[in-house]
């Protein structure tokens, strides 16, 4: 039943890319990052297939390093939606055993100032699993669902620095390890 689940959705996101016909918002998906919040760490790794708006992407995230959590997720990109918003729509393999599925909103900001973005994010679960991570902004903690904010500068066309909110939702909250909200700091670098 779950291996169904994932199919349906790539079948829906097939369905809704051949649909689509915005123009691209301009903002770079292919990155490699690494991020920090509480006592963790997330080295994370996204990839546009081709000139496609197909998103595959690839997380590790490490609360100590006798622990590592791999997170393999597929999605697809609605490029200027509205008002130069790019929706991203994925789901994500997390610990081999369950999957999450995520809705993101991204966009630039360069009418306030050059090279700044804003994004926001829900994950969740299709029961009361709990997710370990959050996507692209790394966080740490666990729980059934979770909600993030970021705001990030492009320092260059290489380069960008951002640092985000994750609240948690849904989990017995093991204070000494895990927090119900986060600060994530992230470094990234395009190719």
């Amino acid at each position: 039943m779950k291996h169904t689940l994932n199919v349906l959705t790539l079948t829906a996101l097939a369905a809704a890319a051949s649909a689509q016909t915005a123009p691209a918002s301009g903002l770079n998906y292919n990155t490699v990052g690494v991020s920090r919040s509480a006592q963790a760490n997330t080295v994370a790794i996204q990839h546009t297939l081709g000139t496609t708006n197909f998103l595959v992407g690839f997380e590790s995230h490490s609360a100590d390093a006798k622990s590592s959590e791999p997170q393999i997720s597929v999605g697809y990109i609605f490029r200027n939606l509205t008002n130069g918003i790019d929706a991203t729509v994925s789901f994500a393999q997390a610990e081999w055993e369950y999957s999450v599925y995520t809705v993101g909103l991204r966009r630039a900001l360069n009418e306030v100032y050059a090279g700044l973005e804003i994004s926001a994010g829900y994950a969740s679960t299709l029961k009361s699993e709990r997710i370990a991570t959050f996507g692209h902004a790394g966080a740490s903690s666990v729980g059934e669902s979770a909600y993030s904010v970021e705001l990030a500068y492009n320092v260059n066309k290489t380069f960008q620095v951002a640092v985000g909110l994750v609240k948690f939702n849904g989990a017995d909250w093991n204070p000494e390890f895990y927090e119900a909200r986060q600060t994530v700091f992230s470094v990234r670098a395009a190719f």
